[in-house]
């Protein structure tokens, strides 16, 4: 078509207007276009991909209580903020279960260090090694005090109580006082009075016993918390517990031995540790 174009511009006696009586041979192609190999589709031009929304996140479906699939196979989508709802409440369940909560320590910390950067958790940090060390410091002063301060008994004499706890002091302590809820280690040699027959012996285990005064428990019968109520730290003393005070009709087994039901208990108990219970 082009070729007979220019055959008829150049033809002799062609004018204009004879040129522009002629049809045009000139057509519009259509040419397809050709896909590039490895070149991917928009996901719009994707019929088995349906378009990806903004601030749309793609999540597994939640699973029921016997593990397969409460609403079927696959992936759910949810927005951003369904998306932090649903972090928050794993975050709640999880420590409604068991995991640590932040306490005040913690709380201090971050407020320090988010208001005042760096420098405001360091801060921080040395007022609580101050107070480590100086509760570890008042302890080896109370210990070496309470070593100071204990003497022996060179004339030992038995006392009767009201209740008729008999005990003999043997040494007196210099330490702490016993109180309700503390916490209390104490070496005790336990025999059966007028057998001899030891029914428990921590110095022969070395293995002090640790109990919470005011609580009997085991060896710690009343007529046992009785005598350490008199007693401080440091403090060794012979005590005879009477069965009204002790174990009663009742027999019991004790780490070396039984306790036979109405007997006598001679104890040596040794009190070598006052402290206050952890809060």
């Amino acid at each position: 078509a082009l070729e007979q174009i220019v055959r008829a511009m150049l033809a002799p006696g062609a004018t204009s207007a004879s040129m522009s009586a002629r049809p045009s041979p000139i057509r519009r192609v259509t040419v397809p276009r050709r896909r590039v190999h490895g070149a991917r589709r928009p996901a719009s031009m994707d019929p088995d991909k349906p378009a990806r929304r903004k601030n749309v996140a793609r999540v597994p479906r939640a699973t029921g209580d016997d593990g397969e699939d409460a609403r079927g196979a696959g992936e759910e989508e949810i927005t951003a903020a369904e998306a932090a709802r649903r972090a928050d409440a794993a975050i709640n369940v999880k420590k409604r279960g068991g995991a640590r909560r932040a306490d005040s320590t913690d709380a201090v910390a971050t407020f320090l260090t988010r208001r005042f950067g760096i420098a405001g958790g360091l801060a921080w940090l040395g007022v609580l090694t101050f107070g480590v060390v100086s509760e570890q410091l008042k302890t080896r002063r109370e210990v070496r005090e309470a070593r100071e301060n204990t003497k022996d008994v060179a004339d030992a004499k038995e006392v009767t109580t009201a209740s008729g706890l008999r005990y003999t002091d043997l040494r007196v302590g210099g330490g702490e006082i016993p109180r309700n809820g503390y916490l209390l280690a104490a070496n005790l040699v336990a025999t059966i009075d007028g057998t001899g027959d030891v029914v428990l012996d921590t110095r022969r285990t070395n293995r002090q016993v640790i109990f919470t005064f005011g609580k009997p428990q085991g060896p710690f019968t009343r007529g046992v918390m009785e005598a350490v109520g008199g007693m401080r730290q440091g403090g060794r003393r012979i005590v005879v517990v009477p069965p009204g005070l002790g174990f009663g009709d009742e027999g019991v087994r004790l780490q070396d031995g039984t306790v036979p039901a109405g007997a006598t208990v001679r104890y040596d108990l040794e009190l070598t540790r006052v402290s206050v219970p952890p809060s």
